[in-house]
């Protein structure tokens, strides 16, 4: 397989022309940290990595807005933007590595996603290479984008098997003045969850709403129990009324976060044929599916939003009636694995839309979970 990292768009437009003209199968990635995600790319010819392009191309801190090359990586990104006390509250998995094209490309998010929304929230432009040669832009340097069709919508999440990300602008938030982590723990999965409700239903307005299961608990070095983390930001007088409303809750380094942001990358590591299954539940179902999983899946659930991501030692498939995927899966994996098992009845737009970009599907092929 041949390897190209082009240095500008430019180079990205010619190699994707070109590819098209010789129906070369093209594998479009950043640093690759989540190769194990959406199935494997299969046979590719040329492998374009796009981690040259790394560039802060406008930042106006005053505006809360930036733009920045797809290649350039979530860390640095975060190390820029914390010198203006701002930052982008996205917080995926494999941060320290992952390129922000690749963070958009798979839609990753973390566990702020309730406050501040997902990545795809905080998208305001992006410009895109496509097969045919051709340079799309979409949206601009303003948060309220209101006409013609939203093509950075259509991109996140799109795995790369439409076009290449060769840039993004993102609307960003002022950095928190201040942070702290509650943790409540029962051996009861009930408690735990009623806890829950009662955070939901006052006024708290918590960053962070994240539900560990026994397993999941143990591996970050807390009591083996069903655990509900708070994250908690603002002003010292916001926090201290978290204390008064959490008087059953004990307050913890704020450093797990990075431990349970981390978690999935952590479990890959320890497990080759490990797999990661992502599993949406409505809120009041949570708990119930959680209990039902086998008790050596590690489970987090974002208990404010209705996402379980529940990690297998080894191989497994999705519960009966579970709506979800098979988030991460080992590179070598039994052909008749189903990743998605049920892609929904508007499939078939998908398939229209991979069609018109990529007529010969050419470009990350097998991505999408094996469905495109």
């Amino acid at each position: 397989m041949r390897v190209e990292s082009p240095a500008s768009a430019a180079q990205v437009v010619e190699l994707l022309r070109d590819s098209q003209s010789a129906k070369h199968r093209i594998e479009i990635c950043g640093n690759r940290t989540k190769h194990r995600m959406g199935g494997p790319v299969i046979d590719a010819d040329l492998r374009l990595e796009t981690k040259a392009l790394n560039r802060v191309l406008a930042y106006d801190h005053r505006d809360l807005t930036i733009s920045v090359e797809a290649g350039i990586k979530y860390s640095d990104l975060s190390r820029i933007l914390a010198e203006k006390k701002q930052f982008l509250p996205i917080d995926p998995p494999f941060s320290e590595e992952s390129t922000i094209g690749g963070i958009l490309a798979t839609h990753s998010s973390g566990y702020r996603r309730r406050l501040f929304g997902t990545v795809r929230d905080l998208v305001i432009g992006m410009n895109f290479a496509t097969l045919q040669g051709r340079t799309v832009q979409s949206g601009g340097m303003v948060v309220k984008n209101v006409a013609g069709l939203d093509f950075a919508k259509l991109l996140t999440g799109s795995f790369g098997t439409l076009a290449c990300i060769t840039h993004v602008n993102f609307k960003l938030a002022p950095a928190p003045t201040g942070a702290k982590t509650f943790l409540y723990q029962n051996a009861s999965a009930f408690e735990v969850f009623n806890r829950r409700d009662s955070i939901l239903k006052s006024v708290l307005q918590p960053s962070g709403i994240d539900v560990l299961n026994p397993t999941a608990a143990a591996q970050l070095g807390l009591a083996p129990q069903w655990s509900l983390l708070i994250e908690a930001l603002g002003s010292e007088r916001v926090l201290a009324r978290y204390q008064i409303e959490l008087p059953e809750f004990d307050v913890i380094d704020n450093k797990i976060w990075s431990q349970v942001r981390d978690f999935t990358p952590t479990w890959l590591n320890r497990h080759t044929e490990g797999h990661v299954l992502r599993i949406s539940s409505q809120l009041m179902e949570m708990e119930s599916t959680l209990t039902k999983l086998p008790a050596e899946y590690a489970t987090i659930a974002r208990a404010g939003n209705g996402t379980i991501y529940a990690h297998t030692p080894s191989a497994a498939t999705l519960p009966a009636n579970a709506k979800g995927v098979i988030e991460y899966s080992p590179v070598q994996r039994p052909s008749s694995e189903q990743l998605w098992p049920a892609p929904g009845n508007d499939f078939f737009l998908m398939q229209k839309i991979k069609h018109y970009f990529d007529p010969d599907t050419l470009l990350n092929p097998g991505r999408l979970y094996g469905r495109i």
